[in-house]
């Protein structure tokens, strides 16, 4: 169905500035078709996933609804299956209602004193958000009163059933009064779920949302898993190692896309922000300076980045978790273009985040695979390659160096030799990566790699190299050291191919004409997809499977390094 804007629903203008002040624009297929149902009084069954915007399609319309003279009395109930979704909710509804006079809203749940429950419901609440347990609990005490409840709201009710709270739910649902209004909201439509609309709703309306199941083969899709208050760092760590041509970075919020742009910019990345408050004429600039490469780094909610048709895209960030399962298959859909392979990632915050992401995997039938955030040291493994490679450009050049040669003789007189001076230089060039990147290696602490074991959490916060505990992969890729290939031009070519940190690239060997390099087995796949007639030093490389389940890798390695004297090097 066709989303409306929210200045374009019919809710109220407090509603509407607080809505503009968080900074939706558009609202989600759930929430264009079952807001106004609610509003008008009808029962409804909403049948859609988790990721779609349920909260604001059932906290908005409890607002709105409201009797502000009733101040004390509790006149909506909203029963979550978890104590997460209780708090998620209740925080998204009072945002929601900031500037509705006399809306109270008052979470309950398990796992914190009850006592003080107890003490905000006597003070007054007219919209509660709780799960079946506390609210059983309450209501059994006589502290949490029904009588005046006009509608109550089941999310996720499968999720309800199927942790057992059936009978509760029933129990709360003969509780309030009979003349109310029943909204629930569920993944699957069970028979025991049907069995509940039956007895419990009156004539309800449902909303199905179809959703369009897209899969988008040539995309690699990864998360991140980031501590709170990190992802900016994490971002700027992301692009300083993958050094994408163009990305688009994506945000709820236009609040959030010009608070980013701020702090890129700061940063010293060329960044512009995209947003539904622009005029035409700043965003067809911005679009203009974006295709063009004056800006590498494109900032944009849902709604703006509908006009963007650019071909080179080559990441696609989601800074925040979209707020609709169809958004992400549309911001994905923005790199892997005209038939070129494309990477997408993730900024993953928390555990109701993570079984989003699980959730946002089922929906497009694809795994979204858990990447390690890359660190310090794979940023100083990148900037040290291209150093090299400036370096020798320079030295290969027709350049005349030798108007330099005074300050070399001058430092060398000083006791210097010609390796301390050079040292000097490549401190001075590199020194500046801890300033703009205080990404610490505290925040790798989280990473586990799917499938490949548990990783040590007590180092300080580094990551364990487990290269030598899991089966490896090698690869033969055909450029040498006749083609001016080394062990960190290889490096950097996996590591930008495909995405993947250069930590987890083992052992390399630069022969004449060919070179080895060693991947886990788990993350073999996408190496050989990824690097499939990759340019590396200007010429279209063949990579191929060379050595299959080389178990430990050290045996082999060690022979093999014997073998080429001074051709490979261990990493």
């Amino acid at each position: 169905m066709e989303k409306k804007l929210f200045a374009d629903l019919e809710i109220s203008k407090e509603v509407k500035k607080a809505v503009k002040e968080i900074g939706f624009e558009e609202a989600t297929a759930i929430q264009t078709a079952t807001i106004p149902l609610i509003m008008a009084g009808k029962d409804v069954i909403g049948h859609s996933q988790t990721g779609t915007g349920k909260t604001a399609a059932f906290g908005i319309p409890a607002i709105e609804l409201l009797e502000v003279r009733n101040k004390k009395n509790i006149q909506s109930l909203i029963v979550c299956p978890t104590r997460e979704l209780a708090v998620q909710a209740s925080e998204e509804i009072r945002k929601f209602a900031k500037y509705k006079e006399g809306a109270k809203i008052v979470p309950v749940y398990g796992g914190q004193p009850i006592e003080r429950q107890i003490k905000a419901l006597k003070y007054g609440a007219n919209i509660v958000v709780g799960t079946p347990g506390r609210i059983m609990d309450l209501m059994r005490r006589k502290v949490l009163k029904l009588g005046e409840v006009k509608l109550v709201v089941l999310d996720e009710a499968d999720e309800m059933l199927n942790m057992g709270f059936k009978e509760d739910v029933e129990t709360i649902l003969l509780e309030v009064p009979l003349e109310r209004q029943t909204i629930l909201f569920s993944a699957t439509m069970s028979k025991e779920i049907m069995r509940i609309t039956e007895e419990f709703l009156k004539d309800p309306e449902l909303v199905k949302i179809d959703h369009q199941q897209l899969t988008v083969p040539t995309i690699d899709q990864y998360y991140f898993e980031v501590p709170k208050g990190r992802k900016i760092d994490a971002l700027c760590n992301a692009l300083d190692v993958y050094n994408p041509s163009k990305s688009i970075v994506f945000c709820n919020t236009k609040k959030q896309v010009e608070e980013l742009q701020g702090e890129l910019q700061g940063r010293g990345y060329m960044a512009a922000g995209l947003h539904g408050d622009m005029r035409q004429v700043s965003r067809d600039q911005t679009l203009r300076s974006f295709k063009t490469g004056k800006n590498d780094i494109l900032i944009a909610t849902d709604v703006a980045a509908r006009g963007i048709d650019v071909d080179d895209v080559e990441i696609v960030f989601n800074f925040d978790l979209p707020k609709d399962e169809e958004y992400y298959v549309h911001r994905i859909g923005r790199t892997g273009r005209a038939g070129k392979s494309g990477r997408a990632y993730t900024f993953v915050v928390g555990r109701n985040q993570l079984r989003d992401i699980k959730d946002l995997s089922k929906y497009i039938g694809r795994k979204i695979l858990l990447q390690s955030i890359p660190s310090n040291a794979d940023i100083h493994e990148i900037k040290q390659v291209e150093l090299m490679e400036n370096i020798k450009e320079v030295l290969d050049s027709s350049n005349n160096l030798n108007k330099y040669m005074n300050i070399v003789e001058e430092l060398t007189g000083d006791d210097f030799t010609s390796m301390d001076v050079a040292l000097a230089l490549i401190s001075l060039e590199l020194k500046d990566i801890e300033k703009l990147n205080k990404l610490s290696d505290d925040l790798h602490i989280s990473y586990e790699r799917e499938g490949g074991g548990e990783r040590d959490r007590k180092s300080s916060g580094r990551k364990a190299d487990s290269r030598g505990k899991e089966k490896m992969v090698r690869f033969k890729i055909d450029i040498g050291r006749n083609h001016g290939a080394s062990i960190n031009v290889i490096l950097s070519g996996v590591a930008r191919a495909t995405g993947l940190p250069g930590s987890l690239v083992g052992k390399i060997e630069v022969k004449d004409s060919l070179s080895y390099f060693d991947i886990p087995e788990d993350v073999a796949p996408v190496v050989l997809k990824s690097m499939k007639n990759y340019k590396v030093k200007n010429k279209v490389t063949n990579t191929t499977v060379y050595e299959s389940g080389k178990g430990k890798g050290k045996d082999k390695d060690k022979e093999r390094s014997r073998k080429s004297k001074g051709d490979s090097k261990k990493r």
